[in-house]
């Protein structure tokens, strides 16, 4: 007697079909051509961490103001590879900059070697070398930004600051940092490609 087996389809399938995973791969490829060069991108990664440090400077020297009731004030270099945040006193602060007397404010964590003085410079630091700091404008024309001890911004002779901006540049992208008016208040936008 011959019997007749039945069998139950087999609602799932162990593998993938040729097409589904042909498909698979061909996503998996475009994607990784468009997010990688995005991820990995020196210019990206390294403007956006000076970025993050400038805007952590700055809160730190507003709060290192606040806390000590004194003056802190930064400086951007004019050429454009850094800034410093010196100690000052009010009697201090329509004195001109100057790098050979200023008393810098401490820094244990970013230094870079500088005697645990808060200095950042670019040249410095082999990840920031193609970073750049332009067009540092305070209250019109002046590369400085002074904290009171209220935690405001000041202008060179005392006055609340009407504010100001600095941007980092990346090779070819850019990041704009907004200080407001009499608060301090930081804002980033972030400019995108050549200035």
């Amino acid at each position: 007697m011959l019997r007749k087996t039945y069998t139950k389809p087999n609602l799932h399938r162990a593998g993938w079909t040729l097409i589904e995973m042909l498909t698979t791969v061909v996503i998996l490829g475009i994607s990784a051509l468009i997010l990688i060069p995005h991820a990995s991108s020196g210019e990206s990664a390294s403007g956006q961490s000076v970025t993050r440090m400038a805007v952590t400077e700055i809160l730190a020297a507003q709060m290192d103001a606040v806390a000590t009731q004194g003056y802190r004030r930064i400086h951007f270099f004019t050429d454009g590879t850094g800034w410093c945040v010196e100690e000052l006193e009010s009697s201090e602060l329509a004195n001109a900059f100057d790098f050979n007397s200023a008393s810098f404010a401490e820094d244990a964590i970013e230094s870079q070697g500088q005697g645990q003085q808060s200095i950042t410079r670019f040249t410095e630091d082999i990840r920031f070398r193609d970073i750049s700091v332009a067009s540092a404008l305070f209250d019109g024309a002046n590369p400085n930004v002074t904290f009171d001890p209220t935690g405001g911004i000041l202008a060179t002779d005392g006055t609340p600051s009407t504010g100001g901006s600095f941007e980092i540049h990346s090779g070819s992208l850019s990041w704009q940092v907004f200080l407001a008016p009499l608060t301090g208040k930081v804002t980033v936008v972030e400019l995108g490609g050549e200035p």
